[in-house]
């Protein structure tokens, strides 16, 4: 009997409430330029570089205009000292527009995306979303009273 009562104690206190697992919340996208491996919840805090290749996807203003519809393709290469490059091929041609100029992340979360073109308008834009392949961005159309929304696969 002593040694039933002696198992069922190791057995019992071999069971505590601490199972070595710890939840913790963090960044859990492994894509994402802040991933915490030992988070085990997700919290929203995942930020994304916007560094690399990427297209236009979609690009429509307020009043209903598909924006691609007058190109073949709207690129653009980020760099890390804050420059970019953006190559616009023209519908019917074999142009090629190359625009470039510099950008900057500011705002409250890093919410606000700004392109300083080199020849011509500043662009502030709105981040709506954003992720290792994809940004999906809106801003104000200059000189007009309409908004855009912009979506950049990255490629």
């Amino acid at each position: 009997m002593k040694k039933i009562l002696l198992l069922s104690a190791l057995i019992i206190l071999g069971c505590s409430g601490d199972d070595g697992y710890n939840s913790s919340n963090g960044c859990t996208d492994p894509l994402a330029v802040n991933y915490d491996v030992d988070a085990t919840q997700d919290n929203g805090t995942c930020m994304y570089s916007i560094i690399g290749d990427w297209t236009v996807q979609q690009y429509t203003l307020s009043d209903g205009t598909n924006v691609m519809d007058a190109y073949d393709y709207i690129d653009y290469t980020m760099y890390s000292d804050n420059s970019f490059i953006q190559y616009i091929g023209l519908v019917g041609t074999t142009d090629e527009l190359i625009v470039t100029g510099t950008y900057s992340i500011s705002g409250s979360n890093n919410s606000t995306l700004t392109f300083y073109v080199d020849e011509g308008p500043t662009t502030p834009s709105t981040i709506v979303s954003i992720n290792s392949t994809t940004i999906e961005l809106t801003f104000n159309v200059a000189n007009t009273n309409l908004t855009a929304d912009l979506t950049l696969i990255r490629f």
